[in-house]
Order: structure tokens, then sequence, then C-alpha cells
């Protein structure tokens, strides 16, 4: 009963919010989607995310077993040819969930909020694909993304 209440208030958390992001097709493509991804700002990609800004992106997702550590990654898709795109800080997984901390057990709902940089040095009006795949201890994905994405000029103060 605990879990479906959980599960109930981390989707009326983000109703209403849901960008349509697609199976990843790189390393996680055998990764499970969310229950629900959201990318601020976007519900039909491209997201148009501000060169300068912090794109922030929504994840709401079961634990498929106990997990003691999960790593964020993140990989753009310039044409086919994948970039890695260091998170820094953002990579802790277990450090931005906001209803839970590591460990966490299997089946428990978890909502985890990711920034990301758009770097000023990146071209405007560039589209690119971004995969945001979660990995536990093992290296074993947990879950994963695909979501276009076009840079856009920075967004006037």
């Amino acid at each position: 009963m605990l879990r479906l209440l959980v599960l109930f208030a981390g989707l009326l958390a983000v109703q209403g919010q849901t960008t349509n992001v697609q199976r990843c097709s790189g390393r996680g493509r055998n990764a499970p989607l969310p229950i629900n991804a959201y990318v601020e700002g976007c519900v039909d990609p491209p997201c148009p995310l501000p060169r300068g800004s912090f794109a922030t992106v929504h994840l709401v997702f079961r634990a498929p077993r106990k997990l003691m550590r999960m790593t964020t990654h993140a990989q753009a898709f310039v044409v086919i040819v994948p970039i890695n795109y260091p998170l820094g800080e953002f990579a802790e997984t277990c450090n931005f969930l906001s209803n839970s901390f590591c460990p966490v057990m299997e089946d428990e709902v978890l909502q985890y909020s990711l920034q990301m940089q758009i770097e000023n040095g990146f071209p405007v009006e560039v589209s690119v694909t971004v995969e945001f795949r979660i990995e536990d201890e093992a290296n074993e994905s947990i879950l994963c993304i695909r979501v276009p994405i076009t840079v856009v000029p920075p967004v006037s103060p």
C-alpha cells in the first residue's frame, strides 16, 4: 500500500509534465524507460536548450533491485558518433534523489533530477541526440532515455 502511495505521489508531482523520450540505441539499449521523464520546458523534442544554462531532467523510475550506488552518464550523438559528456558532481545519482537516499530497496519508486550544463561554447541551432543512462555499482544499466535537443541562443536577462 505504501509503495502505491509513493508511486501515486510521484506521478502527481509530474502530472502533465512528460517529455516524449525514446529507448536508447547505444550501451543502454536494453535498459527500460522510466515511469516518467520530463525535460523542463519540453514536451515534444527536439528540446530547445538555451546555451549557457542548465538543462534539468526529472525522472521517476522503479529500482529493479537493491542498489547501493548509481551513476548517471550522458552521451551526445553527433550524426552517429557518440561523445561522452561529463556531468561532474551531477553524475552521482544518489545525491539528487528527492524522495529517498542510497542504498535503495528493490521496487522502490525514485524521483531523480539531473542537471546538465549547456556550455557557452556550444554552437547555436545545432541539433544532437542525447542519451542519459543510469548504471548501478556493477555498471549495469538501470534505465536509459534518448532525447533530441537543439541548442538555442541564451535567454535574454
